[in-house]
């Protein structure tokens, strides 16, 4: 059995049927691009295969566990930063169920990246997977790198800090290679390792092959099989000691009050993703105590 800092392949997603909207338009889905971009830097993850829907989003990564747990929490608060500036609209993404699958099989990575390229048109697009403008699909196996003849892309290096800074809405420093268009969206060509994915296809027809597959109902059992984005209770317990001695001096949660350990609480929640059940096992209460407040 692998360990949880073994490298290897991921399917990384939140669920579809959580929220009624990610994002609303051309603007909320470059802002969305952008935020893997900048999660990729940020967790030194190998970004293989993403694909961004309205109301939920898909990735493949190559790395960690930890590093994808790290990866799809930034993004999330990243997201739910932009809504609340946006749209003034705060938690949105509160509780947002989050699922990281283990990839086991080549046979997996292909069906997997394949049920997110498939993604768009089996949600009712009437337009190619290749097509869709919000997700890797459209870089696969092209006979010239892909950039819009409509937009003009400079290279990050043209732009001042301030400018990338406004941009990105980030700090984080952007490779003065990395290209950028009118819109302000960075080339997804950037940080998407094509080369990798193309790799494990190996040809142009294995790759249509796994297309042409009738794959939803594999990939969508593997993930309601799946261990969720939830750490194991044996190395969440000195996470949660961690937490109460910083927070209140004492490594000891039944030295706590209630109204300390549900502080605890909703940081597990935010942090980490874990379960109502999980956290009340942490945090030695009832989960009908922690009902309404994560």
């Amino acid at each position: 059995m692998k360990g949880a800092n073994d490298t290897g392949y991921f399917h990384v997603c939140t669920d579809g049927r959580a929220l009624p909207w990610m994002f609303q338009d051309e603007r909320d889905f470059i802002a969305g691009i952008n935020r893997i971009a900048i999660c990729h830097l940020m967790t030194a993850l190998e970004v293989i295969a993403f694909v961004l829907m309205d109301n939920h989003v898909h990735f493949v990564l190559y790395g960690t566990m930890p590093q994808c747990k790290a990866f799809i929490n930034l993004y999330k608060r990243l997201t739910g930063k932009w809504i609340q500036t946006r749209y003034g609209i705060s938690d949105y993404l509160r509780g947002l169920p989050t699922e990281i699958l283990r990839i086991e099989s080549e046979e997996a990575l292909l069906n997997t990246i394949a049920y997110l390229d498939r993604n768009p048109p089996m949600a009712g697009y009437r337009y190619m997977h290749s097509e869709y403008p919000w997700g890797s699909s459209k870089f696969v196996f092209r006979a010239t790198s892909v950039m819009d003849s409509s937009d003009s892309w400079k290279p990050a290096s043209t732009y001042t800090r301030r400018a990338l800074r406004s941009i990105v809405n980030s700090k984080v420093t952007i490779p003065g290679d990395w290209m950028i268009n009118d819109s302000g969206m960075i080339h997804p060509m950037s940080f998407l390792n094509i080369k990798k994915l193309e790799s494990c296809y190996k040809t142009p027809v294995r790759y249509a092959y796994f297309l042409a597959k009738k794959i939803e109902g594999i990939v969508e059992q593997d993930l309601q099989h799946s261990q969720k984005l939830f750490i194991p209770d044996k190395e969440l317990r000195p996470i949660v000691r961690k937490m109460a001695s910083e927070m209140f001096g004492t490594e000891s949660i039944t030295e706590l009050d209630v109204k300390e350990r549900l502080v605890i609480a909703k940081r597990l929640r935010y942090n980490y993703a874990s379960t109502v059940k999980q956290i009340s096992r942490m945090i030695h209460l009832d989960p009908s105590a922690l009902e309404g407040y994560i």
